[in-house]
C-alpha cells in the first residue's frame, strides 16, 4: 500500500537521507554541467556535516520513513524578492512524481502566509531539467549571474515568482 506524501520541517533524523539526496541528484544530474572531478569528490558524510547546521530552514516530502525530497527555504533582501527557495531537491528515482510540485507549491504558500510577495530560484543555466520545471510552474526569467564550486565559475539563471 502506498503511503501519502506529506510535506513537512526537516528533523535531524532526516539530515542524512537529504545529504544521500543532494549527493545523488548532484552527481547524476549536472553531470556534463559541472566538473566531474568535484561531483566525483562529493561525499554524504561530507554534506550531511554542512546540512546538520542548516536543516532547521528545510522542509521535506516524505511518505513514510523515506525522504523522498527537500526545499531550503529563505526569507531575503534582494531588490528582485523578499524570499528564496534556495535549493529543491527531489530522490532522482522519484522523479517526475508530483513530489517537486508539492514542494514548491508548499514553499509559495508559507511564503504567502509569511506576508512575502515575490519569490526567486536559481538553477545552473545548463540545468535544462531543472529550467523546465521552473518555467512550468510560472517562472519568470529574471537575470544571469555565476557561482564558484570547485574553482570554477558556473553560469547560473534566476526565476521569480509573484506571490501576490
Amino acid at each position: 500500500m502506498k503511503e501519502e506524501i506529506i510535506v513537512r520541517k526537516a528533523e535531524k533524523e532526516d539530515v542524512r537521507q537529504i545529504a544521500e539526496i543532494l549527493v545523488e541528484d548532484w552527481q547524476k544530474a549536472y553531470r556534463g554541467i559541472i566538473d566531474s572531478d568535484f561531483l566525483d569528490s562529493m561525499s554524504v558524510d561530507q554534506r550531511y556535516e554542512i546540512e546538520v547546521k542548516r536543516y532547521q530552514k528545510y522542509v521535506v516530502a516524505t511518505d513514510g520513513n523515506e525522504i523522498l525530497g527537500y526545499a531550503w527555504l529563505e526569507m531575503t533582501e534582494d531588490e528582485a524578492a523578499d524570499c528564496e527557495i534556495i535549493a529543491l531537491y527531489v530522490r532522482y528515482s522519484k522523479r517526475n512524481n508530483g513530489i517537486g510540485k508539492r514542494l514548491f507549491q508548499n514553499a509559495v504558500r508559507y511564503f504567502r502566509e509569511s506576508g512575502k510577495k515575490k519569490m526567486i530560484i536559481w538553477c545552473l543555466k545548463g540545468n535544462d531539467e531543472a529550467r523546465r520545471f521552473y518555467e512550468e510552474v510560472g517562472g519568470k526569467e529574471f537575470r544571469t549571474d555565476s557561482h564558484n564550486w570547485g574553482g570554477k565559475d558556473y553560469d547560473m539563471i534566476s526565476y521569480v515568482y509573484d506571490l501576490g
